[in-house]
């Protein structure tokens, strides 16, 4: 609609216009009395008009030139100042612009300048107080230097010393120094700190060790009393107090300080206390030559060195780390190396009593053991103790020194036949020594008896199973066999020991059951009945890994075909199966009585028979492995008791 509208307006104004321009025309034909008609004459009057416009304009310009030109040449002289003003400008503008760049330079740098200037105002503000920290406190390189420790007072200043050293060390690790911890200056100071500790801690163990070593020596060579030694000791001991305190200044410096100076103590101890036990050694000496009750004089040993260490022990831990003697215990197993070192000299010589009395009579070896057992019931951390360790190895010489005896008693009576038995002497030594221990451990109070038989006993026990296992190790082609054989016998000779005697012993006794198990089932896996058990093994591991009895046919290994050519055997003959069994375990448990042989063939009929009863459950629940074997679990075990019968 407004599309139409606007045609409309749009043809109007067209319309408007042409009757313009007619009604033009006839208003100029009428003025020059022209007709319409007569286009000849129209066209040359029209040309005639332009040719006297064009006159008009021609002498109007020629005119208006005369009065132009002055303007003109004023314009033209204008613009030649003009251009020069431009010129000159541009010229200005470059002097300008580069002022202004001069300018803005000068202002950056003297922006520049400021900062630099506050900035090292501020670094020689920061590094007066840096050097005033740095410097190391007065005096101490001449306590360096005239280092002595000859009287108290040079004791004093070198303490003094240390302790401007400490104070010194820890203003390099403050707070003011910790973001100037990686320069140079300040890991320089730190290096010289630790160099001049190094020297004192140095001078000082090294004076310690020259004083200790000549008193030592002292002691060795005089021919004093057990008194007069003691008060000796104790002028040692007092000299040492002299370094406790420089100790302690020291060990706040360096961490290693306390350990340093002990491993000198107990370096320069061990001597003095090797020959003490040497002195009690040579009455056990004499005992043994003369048959003068030996066990008394090995007891007097045991109880007086082990009191003289513990009351050392307590010295060095009250001097060196400031601890109350209830620390001692504590402090041997911190320091256990250097405790070693010290008394090393005493477990030597422990040793070389209990050597001289195992020779003269090795039972005694077994009242020993109580002896050692009830001093060591008062060591709280056996295994890092160093005392301890030392009471641990004279047992463990006594018992081999013990069962070495026993051994070679043993093998006199059987002869060549022990070579090849799998049966060894070891296992019949418990049943043998545990009444004598009881009755040697007899009159010790109950609430030490205990304990200590216990202790001697898991020792006594732990010697016999390590002496199986290292036999069966030795021997891979017979270990099964010889497991079997021993554990079996240790157990059946304990089992009356056991029904009385609660705690370790019967501890152990389940524990040679359990290995026995273990070794049945081992070599039961290389018999003819091992590709079955491996079998049912494999299946049980698949069900435990969470595979389902219907899913079991299709897991590798698990196939019908697989299962039936592992059982092919059993199932073919089971009852030869079972008596080709009986005669190999026949023949290598032939050194078992016939009830133990008996008890045996009962685990392994039931270790079997349980597999085979978990086998036939196993594939009754899965329809791909069609009927199940012949060999029913209850004919099965029948088979194993009709051939251990015949």
């Amino acid at each position: 609609m407004e599309g139409k509208r606007e045609a409309e307006t749009s043809a109007t104004a067209h319309k408007g216009r042409s009757m313009g321009r007619e009604q033009g025309l006839d208003a100029y034909l009428k003025a020059h009395n022209v007709d319409i008609g007569a286009v000849a004459t129209l066209e040359k009057r029209e040309q005639n008009e332009i040719y006297e416009l064009e006159a008009q304009k021609v002498f109007a310009l020629l005119e208006r030139a005369k009065h132009t030109e002055p303007l003109k040449e004023a314009f033209d002289e204008c613009e030649t100042h003009l251009a020069e003003l431009e010129d000159w400008l541009s010229v200005f503008s470059g002097k300008l612009s580069t002022m202004r760049e001069d300018i803005n330079t000068i202002e950056e740098r003297n922006s520049e300048l400021e900062t630099s200037s506050r900035n090292n105002g501020i670094l020689i503000e920061t590094l007066t107080e840096l050097l005033g920290e740095l410097k190391p406190p007065s005096g101490l390189d001449a306590a360096v230097s005239t280092f002595s420790l000859e009287s108290e007072e040079d004791t004093a200043e070198v303490i003094k010393a240390v302790t401007k050293l400490k104070e010194y060390r820890l203003q390099l690790k403050g707070d003011k120094l910790e973001p100037y911890a990686s320069m140079r200056a300040v890991r320089e100071q730190q290096e010289y700190c630790t160099r001049v500790s190094s020297d004192i801690i140095n001078k000082t163990s090294a004076h310690m060790k020259s004083a200790l070593d000549d008193d030592a020596m002292n002691i060795i060579n005089k021919e004093n009393t057990v008194a007069q030694m003691r008060v000796d000791w104790n002028s040692m001991h007092e000299r040492v107090h002299k370094y406790a305190a420089l100790i302690e200044a020291l060990g706040a410096v360096e961490e290693r300080t306390v350990r340093l100076f002990l491993r000198v103590y107990c370096s320069s101890m061990n001597p003095l206390v090797r020959h003490q036990a040497s002195e009690a050694v040579s009455c056990v000496r004499v005992a043994c030559r003369e048959g003068n009750q030996p066990l008394e004089a090995f007891e007097k040993l045991v109880i007086t060195c082990f009191e003289a260490l513990v009351a050392e022990t307590d010295f060095m831990s009250e001097c060196f780390t400031k601890s109350s003697h209830g620390d001692a215990a504590r402090f041997r197993c911190k320091y256990a190396y250097e405790m070693r070192n010290f008394i090393g000299g005493f477990e030597q010589e422990l040793l070389n009593a209990v050597d001289m009395i195992s020779a003269v009579d090795p039972l005694l070896c077994v009242p020993m053991l109580g002896i050692t057992a009830q001093t060591s019931l008062s060591m709280v951390d056996r295994e890092n103790d160093a005392l301890a360790a030392a009471l641990l190895a004279c047992q463990t010489r006594l018992q081999e020194q013990l069962f070495k005896y026993l051994d070679e008693h043993k093998s006199d009576e059987h002869g060549d036949a022990a070579d090849e038995s799998p049966v060894l002497n070891e296992v019949s030594f418990p049943a043998l020594l545990i009444p004598k221990f009881e009755e040697s451990f007899e009159a010790m109070p109950d609430d030490v008896k205990k304990p200590a038989l216990d202790a001697t006993y898991r020792k006594l026990f732990e010697f016999t199973f390590s002496a199986v296992e290292r036999a069966a190790d030795d021997d891979p082609k017979r270990g099964d066999v010889i497991r079997i054989a021993n554990y079996a016998l240790l157990e059946e000779n304990l089992s009356a020991i056991a029904s009385r005697l609660e705690g370790v012993v019967k501890e152990y006794v389940g524990a040679a059951k359990e290995a026995r198990k273990i070794a049945c089932s081992a070599y039961l896996s290389s018999s003819g009945f091992g590709p079955a058990l491996d079998v049912a093994t494999h299946l049980h591991s698949k069900l435990m890994s969470g595979i389902s009895a219907v899913e079991l046919p299709f897991q590798p290994g698990c196939g019908p075909e697989s299962v039936a050519s592992m059982l092919h055997t059993i199932l073919s003959s089971p009852e030869k199966a079972v008596q080709a069994l009986h005669r190999t375990m026949s023949q290598h448990m032939r050194y078992l009585s016939p009830f133990l042989f008996a008890d045996v063939w009962s685990e392994c009929t039931e270790f079997i028979v349980s597999w085979f009863v978990f086998l036939e459950s196993v594939l009754k629940r899965s329809p791909e492995y069609g009927e199940t074997f012949a060999c029913l679990p209850e004919g099965l075990r029948d088979m194993f008791t009709r051939s251990n019968r015949a």
